[in-house]
């Protein structure tokens, strides 16, 4: 059966999207810093990488459980796109494009950037680039998961104006069905006057015809 915009499934979904989004956020306060600001200075990158190494240097208990908690948006669309409808498809399978495409950058690029802040190998790249090319992958990030929080609401909204569409369609049914059960009603009274009439007139055609006998 559809799994529609108010499920369980989707609750999972939109929690683990905003977790994620929520993670990256802290971050802000660092990447504003160097990314966006101009002529940054020495000490913006220094505090940056500081940052990124201490969260590579993160309890493993914490970040399974960040992973964890990302993978369970994974499930989410997996309950919602199991035997999808047209709306599952349309705004659930672009919505896990998204998601996959956030987590992929994540993968490659995050985890790896949180490493190389602490072993100070940016690889091809030095230091002051490796930190912004960190910085602008999270803002990626940042906007496929804010994409898949807009196809969910789209989804709430589709499904809202459907349900309000089908009431009208129901209602204007009734409203024919009425209109229908009280013309044959009519029609049926108008029958029996109409009857009456006649057997009251032939009724009183065979008493005046008894009469003149």
């Amino acid at each position: 059966m559809p799994t529609q915009s108010r499920s369980f499934s989707t609750s999972v979904i939109l929690c683990a999207t905003s977790f994620f989004l929520g993670a990256l956020f802290v971050n802000w306060r660092y990447d504003y810093t160097t990314l966006w600001t101009q002529n940054p200075a020495e000490s913006a990158f220094d505090a940056s990488r500081a940052h990124y190494a201490l969260l590579a240097t993160e309890p493993p208990l914490l970040r399974n459980a960040f992973h964890i908690i990302v993978g369970l948006g994974l499930i989410g669309f997996m309950m919602k796109l199991y035997k999808p409808s047209e709306s599952n498809k349309l705004f659930d399978g672009g919505s896990l494009v998204l998601y996959m495409a956030g987590l992929i950058i994540y993968l490659a690029n995050i985890r790896q950037g949180f490493l190389s802040a602490l072993s100070g190998d940016w690889g091809d790249v030095d230091e002051k680039t490796g930190i912004n090319v960190l910085a602008a992958s999270q803002v990626i990030i940042a906007f496929t998961l804010v994409g898949v929080l807009g196809l969910q609401l789209g989804q709430y909204w589709a499904e809202v104006q459907d349900e309000e569409e089908l009431r009208r369609y129901q209602l204007e049914e009734k409203k024919e069905q009425s209109v229908l059960i009280d013309e044959a009603a009519t029609a049926t009274a108008s029958g029996v006057d109409t009857h009456n009439h006649q057997s009251s007139h032939h009724d009183h055609h065979k008493g005046a015809n008894k009469k003149r006998q």
